[in-house]
């Protein structure tokens, strides 16, 4: 794991967290991962969905009493029946975190049109479907949503990201508009928009020492600083925080 750990606090005690996409394919602790022990340490009962079951055990094997489903977020009716078995077996859902996403490079003229379906199916409709699904248990429970975008949504990053950048920033205006129609039913959504990340994902799309030199601080951020900011979101202590995009980067995105 990465030397840092989550903090612990009873912030969600009693509180179900459903993290779509908090499996871990090997290798280091990642995102999604990060986020189901995040949620965890608050005292969440953590329900980890992952397309790959192998994944999501791996995460179980960090949280004992986490249950773990496999699902796809691009088949609606595996989301549904993921939804209906953790409503049958806890009760209730409090927290939807969207982890799912896939970053898609590539030169505008090489992108067709199976690789844009592809990367707003994973980067932003699967989450619409969660919402969706989840949102009448979401709404029972006056529950919140935390959705892991990217700055890549708000700022170009130097790369040909267009699909991921296009899909990312469609999934931050879709936050938005859940945040407004559902506030009056008691329902919080929220975005983050995590920049340069030491993760194996990230290590896998440029050098470590190139990030850091990218970062106003000279170091990357690591997958807790985008956890703990998951776990701020869910909790009582944001309630009136709502429809916001919260920027994890250091100041990256900030720099001209």
């Amino acid at each position: 794991m990465h030397e840092r750990e989550p903090i612990k606090s009873n912030r969600l005690a009693g509180a179900v967290a459903v993290v779509f996409g908090g499996g871990n394919p090997g290798g280091g602790v990642n995102v999604g991962q990060a986020a189901a022990v995040a949620y965890s340490a608050a005292g969440a009962q953590v329900v980890v969905v992952d397309a790959i079951l192998a994944n999501a055990e791996r995460t179980a094997q960090l949280l004992p009493g986490c249950r773990i489903l496999q699902a796809d977020i691009t088949s609606e009716s595996s989301v549904s029946m993921a939804i209906g078995d953790i409503v049958e077996r806890l009760g209730r859902i409090d927290v939807l975190h969207n982890n799912v996403g896939v970053p898609i490079a590539g030169d505008f003229e090489s992108l067709g049109q199976a690789i844009w379906q592809r990367g707003f199916a994973l980067n932003c409709v699967g989450a619409a479907t969660t919402m969706r699904l989840a949102m009448p248990h979401l709404v029972a429970s006056q529950g919140a949503i935390v959705n892991v975008s990217s700055i890549a949504s708000i700022r170009h990053t130097g790369m040909n990201y267009a699909v991921y950048n296009a899909s990312k920033a469609a999934l931050d205006q879709l936050t938005v508009a859940v945040a407004i129609e559902y506030a009056g039913r008691g329902v919080r959504a929220n975005a983050i928009l995590p920049g340069l990340i030491d993760s194996d994902m990230g290590r896998g799309l440029s050098n470590v020492e190139e990030r850091n030199r990218r970062s106003p601080s000279g170091q990357q951020g690591d997958v807790w600083d985008v956890a703990n900011a998951a776990v701020f979101l869910a909790s009582p202590e944001a309630r009136y925080i709502n429809g916001h995009l919260l920027v994890v980067d250091g100041g990256l995105s900030r720099r001209c």
